[in-house]
């Protein structure tokens, strides 16, 4: 099988390369697992025993401690815990800490201050298990019933490549990594 390195037409510099895009994607629905989350309850507390070099007895008994009286039943931690290690996610939950998260959210927050429908976009897409392309473009077409659903498909599409594309280098950046390292 051969897998391409870019999608899209020759001569569009726009657009990422197949394997930047799949970097960005990747960290914007790790980020947006992360803010769906929230302070205080029982995923972020399961989120730093992740995060934590080493997972002991006592950490797991303080977060079932605050389970347990921030009102969580057993049957819910036991349906939370059989989805977390059923569900497609695990990974994104296990990799995303606190300070990486935060490194996203700022440089999001610093790219996209100007440019606040992007911004909407980007949460809409990427927070908790985000929106689907075909979701974000029925909504635009009830604002705007006299575009047709494909057009306002395409523009969301555009919309949301142009927001990866401008997170792209400067988040790259901020990890400290090459930004011509899938080779452009």
């Amino acid at each position: 099988m051969i897998y391409p390195t870019s999608t899209g037409k020759p001569g569009e510099y726009f657009r990422l390369n197949t394997l930047e895009s799949v970097w960005i994607q990747g960290k914007l629905r790790m980020w947006g697992r992360w803010s769906y989350i929230g302070s205080g309850k029982p995923g972020n507390m399961f989120n730093q025993l992740l995060a934590s070099r080493k997972l002991t007895k006592t950490a797991i008994n303080e977060a079932l401690r605050r389970l347990k009286k921030s009102g969580t039943s057993k049957p819910e931690l036991e349906a939370f815990l059989r989805e977390m290690m059923n569900g497609k996610q695990k990974s994104w939950l296990a990799h995303c800490t606190d300070s990486e998260a935060m490194l996203i959210d700022r440089v999001i927050g610093t790219v996209l201050a100007e440019y606040p429908a992007l911004k909407k976009l980007i949460h809409q897409r990427y927070e908790g298990q985000g929106m689907s392309k075909r979701k974000m473009a029925e909504q635009l077409n009830e604002l705007h019933p006299d575009w047709c659903l494909r057009t306002c498909k395409n523009r969301i599409d555009q919309w949301l490549c142009t927001a990866e594309n401008a997170l792209y280098v400067p988040l790259c950046e901020a990890y400290g990594l090459d930004v011509t390292r899938f080779g452009n």
